[in-house]
């Protein structure tokens, strides 16, 4: 979901710093790492990152240099690391909007915990960036492609047991930034969307096959328990799937 590159020197350290994260599952799942500042860079023409965790003192090019040259690459959000409790280091990470300055060794909760306010932070300006986009854009709904890609996954996975979660997943975004474009885009929520599409095809094969039985129908188009489906389809079409299939062979 986000992206983060871990620089140091010390491939112990470095290798210790991943395993920290990936262990406590944050939202920093595609994370890279660099033996030095200049690797860093390199792999930034390829991988842009929502952070940047890099020690101060490495050869060649120093943590606060790296970081003047990130931030002409747009990148903005920046840990940084040192094993010497030096203020000049500290004051000058702050003066380039560092988010904070931690102590090697580093502690694997403080670290976390970090990670988890920075995510949060990062999701939030993602959230308002794409509301300021929504508001400038006047194309119709059908031009957005994260909604477009929603509605195709939906559409190819109705019968399945799914959710607004697994829609995140697979378009690999948060899930309230999701549901949020979703409803602004179309004007109902993802899940009011599937049940929408699951009763529409119930219809088509009330329709199409009268001598199905119910619950299989209620299986085909997603719902496991035939209950949740006869209360959905009287709350969508106004009379249970029973009454409407009646209402076909009258017809």
């Amino acid at each position: 979901m986000l992206k983060l590159i871990i620089v140091d020197d010390e491939p112990i350290i470095l290798d210790g710093i991943r395993s920290m994260i990936e262990q406590d599952k944050t939202l920093f799942t595609k994370i890279v790492t660099a033996n030095d500042g200049i690797e860093a860079l390199e792999k930034m023409a390829y991988f842009h990152p929502d952070l940047i965790i890099t020690d101060i003192q490495m050869p060649e090019m120093d943590g606060l240099e790296l970081i003047r040259q990130a931030q002409k690459r747009n990148v903005n959000r920046f840990i940084v690391l040192s094993g010497y409790d030096v203020f000049e280091y500290a004051r000058k990470a702050i003066q380039l909007q560092v988010v904070e300055y931690l102590l090697k060794p580093v502690n694997q909760q403080e670290l976390v915990d970090l990670l988890k306010r920075i995510a949060i932070g990062l999701i939030e300006e993602r959230q308002f960036r794409v509301e300021d986009e929504l508001e400038q854009d006047q194309q119709p709904s059908s031009h957005n492609d994260n909604v477009k890609m929603v509605k195709g996954y939906i559409n190819s996975n109705y019968m399945k047991d799914i959710s607004l979660p697994d829609v995140a997943e697979y378009l690999n975004l948060h899930p309230s930034y999701v549901g949020q474009i979703f409803k602004k885009e179309t004007g109902e929520s993802i899940v009011q969307y599937i049940n929408h599409l699951r009763i529409d095809k119930a219809k088509e094969l009330l329709l199409s096959m009268p001598d199905i039985s119910l619950e299989k129908i209620a299986r085909c188009v997603g719902y496991e328990n035939p209950r949740t489906f006869y209360k959905l389809f009287r709350r969508y079409v106004g009379q249970t799937p029973g009454q409407f299939r009646e209402q076909l062979q009258d017809d």
